[in-house]
């Protein structure tokens, strides 16, 4: 082989080493939101009786192996490979841990497929790949240390499961980013965010659980213009069958929205903001009773913008809800919760859904997610 032809294997090699996305962004910048579903639907365990309890939790894990987060996180991480967004903001990033008590019997083997790191997958999936994407930031939420399994016919806890939730995002690795640091109300634990002030708290027969909610947000540079990139995921509009929790969405919001407002308003220069996540409220929904508050979706409206609107065409653009088990066909997505706001408003936008064709399910006949995720591309003038 001569050495010019090996120096033409030799480019041909290393261009191969580089990821291919710097000749794809035609936009200013292009980002995703997506919620990972942690594979279970939580709604019967905090609506149990202290004699349901321990058959919910089981029911849980069960749902949690058998909806499989290795193969979805595959799916889930293909999303993102394939659009290579430079900033990704995810949601219910969750880790489940578990221990054995009961010697001579490995109790959580028998909910081995729900035991995995999500956000570790995720990042095992994109390398695999050949996507450059590093995390950035992490937001710590509901945390379980120590929850203790109950097993028929055994005495006792069988095991201890710990369980966390996380928000996170990733940045692409030719996006410089860092953690803002806004300065928090309540500050998060061991995390990059903040925790709101209004949260759910669920009795259990084994005491009060916290769900806690929050927001973080990274710096970042993106051809050569800052941004400030927002990533939360609010409660849901009701809790359980508790009226009061109704309040607990657009308080979040609200703060929210204050919160951003008043570090923004602290600084010399403003970055572009743009806000995503999963919101649990859309466009669609209407204040709920007793209090009547604006929305989330009305309050956080009214200071960005949703960027949706300013796309071409006018499709619905539905994101959640898709079964609990994720084997329902047809989709059954109904409403838009999964958003991008930007500040200022983008000249021109780009933006559609994933994951939500039949084509999108795994081999095992699953929905990646209980939601769609969330392409946007965004010009500005």
């Amino acid at each position: 082989m001569n050495k010019i032809l090996l120096a033409v294997v030799g480019i041909i090699l290393t261009v191969g080493l580089v990821p291919a996305y710097a000749g794809n962004d035609k936009a200013d910048i292009k980002v995703m939101t997506q919620n990972q579903y942690l594979g279970a639907d939580l709604g019967p365990v905090i609506a149990a009786t202290p004699e349901q309890y321990p058959f919910a939790i089981v029911d849980a894990l069960q749902a949690i192996a058998i909806n499989n987060i290795p193969e979805r996180a595959k799916s889930l991480a293909a999303s993102i490979a394939d659009r290579q967004p430079h900033l990704v903001a995810l949601q219910e990033v969750y880790a489940f841990e578990c221990t054995s008590l009961v010697p001579g019997f490995d109790a959580c083997a028998a909910f081995a497929g729900a035991f995995n790191d999500h956000l570790a997958l995720t990042q095992t999936a994109l390398s695999d790949m050949g996507s450059d994407y590093e995390v950035v930031a992490i937001l710590q939420n509901l945390t379980i240390p120590a929850l203790p399994v109950f097993l028929p016919g055994i005495q006792g806890p069988a095991m201890i499961v710990s369980v966390v939730d996380r928000d996170v995002i990733l940045a692409r690795g030719d996006v410089t980013a860092s953690a803002a640091g806004i300065p928090c109300i309540k500050p998060a634990p061991a995390s990059d965010g903040c925790h709101y002030q209004a949260v759910a708290t669920v009795p259990t027969p084994l005491g009060n659980i916290t769900v806690e909610r929050g927001f973080v947000a990274v710096n970042a540079m993106v051809k050569d213009e800052n941004y400030l990139f927002v990533n939360t995921h609010l409660e849901v509009r009701m809790l359980g069958d508790s009226a009061d929790s109704t309040a607990l969405q657009p308080l979040q919001a609200s703060e929210l929205n204050g919160t951003l407002a008043a570090y923004l308003s602290y600084l010399p220069e403003a970055p572009r903001v743009i806000l995503a996540g999963d919101f649990n409220n859309g466009p669609a929904n209407v204040p709920l009773a007793p209090y009547f508050i604006p929305t989330a979706y009305q309050q956080l409206s009214g200071a960005f913008t949703d960027i949706w609107n300013l796309r071409p065409g006018k499709p619905k653009g539905f994101t959640c809800c898709q079964a609990a088990d994720l084997l329902n066909d047809p989709s059954s997505l109904y409403e838009r919760i999964d958003i991008v706001f930007a500040l200022p408003a983008p000249s021109a936008v780009k933006a559609n859904v994933m994951d939500a064709e039949l084509t999108d399910k795994t081999l095992s006949g699953l929905w990646p997610s209980d939601h769609a995720s969330v392409i946007a591309e965004l010009t500005y003038d």
